[in-house]
């Protein structure tokens, strides 16, 4: 059953966000299924924090998330794992636009911290989210694209700054004129 967070935008700012995710929580905490997810849901008091432009960013994406048909444990657990990815993955919010926080999020739901400090420098490249929310508008093929792409660098020994921007750049060259069936059917084939 898909059930918004927030039915009234007006009531949309973080103390109310932080509010809504405690309640949620509160009432299915069964939600937070991995151990990380706990501290991750332990940062959301930490968006009290966030400067106005980010705090703007984060209501934004909120705003987002809660138009799509899913239900409303599921956005709080977006929500949850936003927070993570801004404190473990130092996450610039600035940089995103609200779709591909969205993508990240979602990529990033029920992983763990050491998961997000590993792969946060690839997965969250700006421009590859575009390019892979550009590919496929299915979520999990998003995820499955992103998953493939962070195993290949891992595979190819991808770590510093230059090597990652190198790489990334490259896959996208590599994939610009296939289909998502295509790539994904290219990687499995290795």
């Amino acid at each position: 059953m898909s059930e918004k967070l927030f039915e009234n935008t007006k009531e949309i700012n973080i103390e109310n966000l932080i509010t809504k995710i405690n309640e949620v929580v509160g009432e299915k905490f069964a939600i937070l299924d991995e151990k990380d997810d706990i501290e991750k849901w332990n940062t959301l008091p930490k968006l009290l924090l966030l400067e106005e432009e980010n705090a703007k960013k984060v209501l934004s994406f909120v705003e987002f998330m809660d138009s799509l048909l899913v239900p409303k444990e599921e956005k709080a657990m977006y929500v949850v794992s936003l927070c993570g990815l801004i404190e473990f993955g130092n996450l610039i919010l600035k940089d995103y636009e609200e779709g591909s926080l969205f993508t990240l999020a979602d990529y990033y739901q029920n992983s763990s911290i050491e998961e997000i400090k590993k792969t946060i420098p690839i997965v969250g490249d700006p421009s590859l989210l575009i390019f892979v929310r550009y590919k496929t508008l299915d979520l999990e093929g998003r995820k499955e694209l992103l998953k493939q792409i962070v195993t290949e660098a891992e595979q190819k020994g991808v770590h510093t700054k230059n090597q990652i921007l190198k790489f990334i750049e490259t896959k996208q060259q590599e994939m610009q004129d296939q289909y998502y069936d295509e790539i994904i059917q290219e990687n499995e084939n290795r």
